[in-house]
């Protein structure tokens, strides 16, 4: 299978962007073992080409986004991208039903997301009460990708309190959750 990995390893805080650097690394590593081709997009080195990435979505069959949360949302440079790839006419058209025009061929994505905000504190307390699962922070992205008709979503893996937990436990719960939902090619 073709997967592109895009990836948004940022600083912010006491956070230096390496958890999603090596979450990048450990995605790269499983899936290349298992015989998929892999191609990667690092959004924030400012090297890459829009041409070039479009040619990477056009040529992926899932893609897999590794971002943290930063302010109830993806941070600026994956947005940035997204802003500079998603090209009219190259990944979506206008259509009568609106979000009906996507024109890159992936099946499947896949969000795996870092942030301080505990699984815990998911639906409670005054900010997060109507949030009960992170895919209700990440609805920009999920929509983007329903938008480009990229509908089945592998479930998102959430590397919780990162900053003040322990975090021990991602490595093998992600290479668990990579196995599960990635065979051999």
């Amino acid at each position: 299978m073709n997967i592109l990995i895009v990836t948004a390893g940022y600083s912010i805080f006491d956070a230096r962007g390496q958890l999603n650097s090596f979450l990048a690394y450990l995605t790269e590593k499983n899936l290349t073992e298992k015989n998929h081709q892999v191609k990667i997009s690092d959004v924030i080195k400012n090297t890459w080409n829009a041409d070039r990435e479009v040619a990477k979505l056009l040529w992926a069959e899932t893609i897999i986004y590794i971002t943290p949360v930063m302010w109830f949302n993806m941070p600026f440079p994956m947005v940035k991208w997204l802003d500079e790839v998603l090209l009219y006419e190259k990944t979506f058209i206008i259509t009568d039903e609106y979000g009906e025009g996507g024109q890159v061929p992936a099946d499947k994505f896949m969000i795996v997301t870092s942030s301080n905000l505990k699984n815990s504190d998911l639906g409670k307390g005054f900010v997060l009460k109507d949030t009960p699962h992170i895919d209700n922070v990440l609805q920009p992205l999920i929509m983007t990708n329903n938008y480009l008709s990229i509908r089945n979503q592998i479930p998102t893996f959430h590397a919780d309190n990162v900053i003040a937990g322990d975090t021990s436990w991602i490595e093998p719960a992600y290479e668990k959750h990579l196995n599960r939902y990635f065979k051999q090619a």
